[in-house]
């Protein structure tokens, strides 16, 4: 059985969305703030890309030593950008997994993380510019199977993680 309280984790986003737009120093409008969020998941994602070196930089600095529980702490972070997005868009149906559908995501690992990074992306900005739900369930899905397979996040550590997220970030 899963761990992962999809519906639960959606109510509490609902009222961090809140708490946390009433926190910014300089307010954007309304048309701005869907833009935000999904920028907001892309630097995540690409912040998680660095950290499990699946991106190799190109810039005379060291490759980041690969830190698990920063890892942990950041896909957490998207995680919860992923269900701000679906709120926001009215996308919520999109989210429910089903034990089925995460026991699905070992059948095909991804053994080229950047790969995955850039395919998340590619959907996530298709989902943004032609408002494609489609798009959206794919790249939260493909989301998931990334943590839960690829990354090896355990459920029981996701939603310790996920909790920690609320509590610390948005209390």
């Amino acid at each position: 059985m899963t761990e992962l309280d999809i519906a639960m984790y959606l109510r509490q986003t609902r009222v961090m969305m809140h708490d946390v737009s009433m926190q910014w120093e300089t307010p954007i409008g309304p048309k701005q703030i869907l833009l935000n969020d999904y920028l907001n998941l892309d630097v995540s994602l690409s912040e998680l890309a660095v950290k499990t070196q699946s991106v190799l930089l190109n810039v005379p600095e060291q490759q980041p030593l690969r830190d698990e529980q920063e890892i942990l702490a950041l896909y957490s972070q998207a995680f919860v950008q992923f269900l701000t997005i679906s709120l926001k868009q009215q996308w919520t149906h999109l989210m429910v997994m089903t034990d089925e559908d995460i026991a699905q995501f070992e059948r095909f690992p991804q053994r080229h993380l950047a790969h995955q990074f850039m395919g998340i992306k590619t959907m996530l900005l298709n989902s943004y510019h032609q408002k494609r739900q489609a798009d959206f369930s794919h790249a939260w899905r493909s989301f998931l199977k990334l943590g839960l397979v690829e990354l090896k996040i355990s459920q029981h550590d996701l939603h310790l993680a996920v909790q920690e997220n609320f509590n610390d970030n948005y209390a």
